[in-house]
């Protein structure tokens, strides 16, 4: 085939050089560095833009604006409180990476720290590193887009390290772990794992079922490892396999109403995993028979949780069954579900309209779980279940205040490093959570916004002769209370990191 003649103008085109391109752009011509790689999975070699340096003028190159320093400058202030907060609290994170990454560990701590404080995506990285007083205490990352690029695709290939690392922050002893999946959307064609799919908000686009597995113990939920699938694999067909790979033992699989299929609770019977699934309150696995005697008396005791009176009953198991039923009624729920139905129109039912009211009424404010658990306490049962809500939370932290509901990752390797340093960041977030649930200021901050809206505004500067604390706003004294952090006083850069 004939080579086509080129429509760069000659005025123009003089100013091409070797390792460099020009390019059509809107009517305008831009100069980009340029280079040639292998493809392997489309055979070929293909163009990779390196650089972008400048519009092309018939007068000369116009060099891009760039928002970098100059060189030369001295920086005056830059931001101190919300990265030395995180930092505060997650040495042994940066310790951990040091030992399974020691030459990555610089660059996944900074930029983990910075998706958690600023909640920044890849090209916003360099420019939240450069104006934090990050930068001073851990000088010369290589964090533009295209550095966290080729850092990320490198990263992406070294899953085993990665499942080392994670490994180190699983409890060994008297805790148990609770499983459960959330599925992030991704529509690049080159990962084979996003395929379409189906979650709870009915959405059906491609998408990469993430499972995490959570650490439980005295009231601590500590998300410590995950694993992503193919957005078609359920998430039951995952669970035994994320056990292995993460050397968990006391593992408990807490389930939505989805998983009720007696074909997928005996698939995790056979691979050893317990789990803890609610029953549809329409369903013909229990029986209604305490709710049918009059008040409470087909009910065997009840207990508090949350300042809420729980009356529960123990339903027979049925001889060599590998599960346990128990029923719950919530009286403060059943007086709201009640309570939202005399809005109806009363007195014009049908027949057929009563009855669906009547066996409304009758399982309002219940709830029936199945479990597997070795235990015979209905109480015990119970609290793990509402443990999911904390789980549950985990992932509205995790798509909601962090912003990883979706990723934009184009290759497998990016994808895998991706949701590691999204993994890293949720660490952090959690660390900061659990001082504000430690201290009792749950009701007052969020995890994540204390450190955008409040610490963000802790700045340091200097003066010619080192780093000094500006004076903080009140608010900010506030936040650093509510986490128990005392800002240092003295000159800042000789402080240690973490």
């Amino acid at each position: 085939m004939p080579r086509q003649k080129s429509t760069i103008p000659p005025e123009i085109a003089r100013f091409r050089q070797p390792g460099m391109q020009i390019k059509r752009i809107k009517g305008k011509f831009y100069l980009q560095r340029v280079t040639s790689r292998w493809d392997k999975e489309a055979g070929k070699v293909r163009k990779v833009v390196l650089e972008h340096l400048g519009m092309v003028t018939p007068e000369g190159v116009v060099p891009k604006r760039t928002r970098r320093i100059p060189a030369g400058a001295a920086p005056y202030s830059k931001e101190f409180g919300a990265t030395w907060a995180v930092a505060e609290l997650t040495a042994d994170i940066r310790a951990a990476l040091s030992r399974h990454f020691p030459e990555d560990a610089g660059w996944l701590y900074a930029t983990a720290l910075l998706k958690c404080v600023r909640q920044c995506a890849n090209r916003y990285v360099e420019h939240g590193y450069g104006v934090s007083f990050l930068s001073e205490r851990m000088p010369g990352l290589r964090l533009s887009s295209q550095s966290l690029s080729n850092l990320m695709t490198s990263l992406g290939h070294r899953r085993r390290q990665m499942v080392a690392f994670m490994r180190e922050f699983v409890p060994s002893m008297d805790w148990f772990v609770l499983v459960d999946g959330s599925a992030v959307v991704c529509s690049s064609e080159n990962i084979r794992d996003a395929q379409r799919g189906y979650n709870s908000h009915g959405c059906h686009d491609p998408q990469v079922n993430l499972i995490y597995a959570v650490a439980v113990k005295d009231g601590k939920r500590v998300p410590v490892f995950y694993k992503h699938y193919p957005g078609s694999v359920r998430d039951v067909s995952a669970f035994a396999n994320l056990r292995a790979e993460a050397g968990l033992q006391d593992v408990i699989a807490i389930c939505d109403k989805g998983f009720a299929k007696k074909s997928d609770q005996d698939e995790m019977e056979r691979c050893g995993t317990k789990y803890l699934i609610p029953l549809r309150r329409n369903s013909g696995e229990y029986s209604r028979e305490p709710l049918e005697r009059p008040g409470f008396d087909g009910f065997q005791g009840r207990f508090l949780y949350n300042g809420r009176i729980i009356w529960h009953a123990a339903q027979p198991a049925a001889p060599g069954a590998g599960h346990r039923i128990f029923l719950y009624l919530d009286e403060t729920l059943r007086h709201a579900e009640l309570s939202a139905t005399r809005g109806a129109d009363i007195g014009g039912e049908t027949a057929r309209q009563l009855e669906r009211v009547k066996s409304a009424q009758k399982l309002a404010g219940t709830i029936c779980l199945k479990t597997s658990m070795d235990t015979d306490s209905a109480e015990e049962v119970y609290r793990t279940y509402k443990v999911r809500e904390e789980v549950e939370q985990l992932f509205d932290t995790y798509k909601a205040e962090l912003d990883f509901n979706t990723t934009g990752m184009h290759s497998a390797e990016t994808l895998e490093a991706c949701l590691f340093v999204n993994h890293l960041a949720l660490l952090m977030a959690y660390r900061v959570y659990e001082r504000l649930r430690d201290n009792g200021r749950l009701r007052e901050y969020a995890a994540v916004k204390i450190l955008g809206q409040y610490l963000w505004d802790v700045r340091v500067s200097n003066f010619g002769d080192g780093w000094h604390l500006e004076p903080i706003p009140k608010a900010a004294r506030k936040a650093f209370e509510a986490l128990g952090l005392t800002p240092p006083t003295e000159a800042i850069l000789n402080l240690p990191m973490g």
